[in-house]
């Protein structure tokens, strides 16, 4: 039987950034999947999804709401039901730009918040380019726009929490604590 050794340092390191590499990686994967699932649905499923969405929202906000009867009811809802749709669009893709931001730093890749942002900007393109083979479904510039400000918000937060770890990490060392030992 062979004794197993206790890995070093530098070991350590190692394993702990390869494991958060593949975690990135995959919560990486499993959001472009998810945009693109959300993107594949045909425009009334989606829609029936949003309408959900709304009705929600404005029976958390109006108790004693019932379906939109007059004109300017109706104008609500639907000012309601597009401000959730784009709402989506954006949280998706912060969700992307934070997920990209934080791998790059995985990595230790130089100049990270043009290549995330590119890389997202792209995929909200190729989002868009999709939308147009899907009954009902349109893509607009506009989602674009926004999808690519939605990539920049993810990644501006991503680096604040870097930022935050990385002081937190100087304040540890400052004070004599080993910020890798837990226990």
């Amino acid at each position: 039987m062979m004794k197993r050794s206790i890995p070093s340092a530098a070991e350590a390191e190692w394993l702990q950034r390869r494991w958060i590499r593949v975690l990135l990686w995959g919560l990486l994967i499993a959001t472009a999947v998810m945009i693109f699932a959300f993107s594949a649905q045909e425009g009334e499923l989606s829609s029936r999804l949003s309408d959900w969405v709304t009705d929600m929202i404005i029976r958390i906000v109006d108790a004693d709401y019932a379906p939109a009867t007059g004109a300017e009811e109706a104008g609500v809802v639907d000012f309601v039901r597009r401000l959730v749709r784009k709402a989506a669009h954006f949280a998706e893709f912060a969700l992307l730009g934070f997920l990209l931001r934080m791998q790059a730093g995985a990595y230790g890749l130089r100049r990270p918040t043009r290549w995330c942002w590119l890389a997202g900007a792209l995929y909200a393109c190729t989002d868009e380019i999709h939308q147009l083979f899907i009954a009902d479904r349109a893509g607009m510039w506009q989602d674009v726009l926004l999808d690519a400000c939605g990539v920049l918000a993810g990644i501006t937060f991503a680096y604040a929490v870097l930022v935050a770890v990385r002081r937190v990490r100087a304040r540890l060392a400052r004070t004599g604590a080993n910020p890798q030992k837990t226990t």
